[in-house]
């Protein structure tokens, strides 16, 4: 009997009809959207920073606390299927933004790859992040790159 592999469920599935295990596995970990961001008051334009949550573990390339972390760090987002259309200010690789504008997943995602260490290549790590603190201003870690370089 010949039987055809099953699709992948980010191809086939809408992203409102994914579980929360889908959703979760959705997402590449590469920290991206951990990274702080200034907004010009001039002229509205956001700009991304080196400088990571202070939950953010940069060793491990992840959130150290991530069940709590909406409690813990004020303005931290949660990113939920409901709010797929607001995610244009995350990078243009990133998996929730990329299936909402019903792009395929880069060959490096884990989901593809099958390794959560193929995306410290293309993430977070190529911009040597600092963690927040009380000392540290935002507007010295402003990364030039355009937001469409990841």
């Amino acid at each position: 009997m010949n039987s055809k592999p099953l699709d992948p469920f980010w191809e086939i599935k809408h992203l409102n009809e994914l579980t929360p295990q889908e959703w979760e596995a959705l997402c590449d970990r590469c920290g991206l959207c951990c990274l702080n961001r200034i907004q010009d008051e001039e002229d509205d334009e956001i700009y991304l920073t080196r400088v990571a949550c202070r939950c953010y573990d940069i060793q491990s390339g992840q959130c150290s606390d991530y069940p709590n972390r909406l409690a813990k760090v004020e303005g931290c987002t949660q990113l939920t299927i409901e709010r797929t259309s607001e995610f244009t200010w995350l990078p243009e690789t990133c998996a929730y933004r990329l299936r909402f504008e019903n792009k395929p997943l880069p060959s490096w995602h884990p989901l593809i790859s099958g390794t959560p260490l193929s995306v410290r290549e293309h993430g977070i790590h190529k911009y040597d992040p600092v963690n927040e603190s009380d000392d540290i201003d935002l507007e010295d870690y402003v990364i030039d790159e355009g937001v469409g370089d990841w």
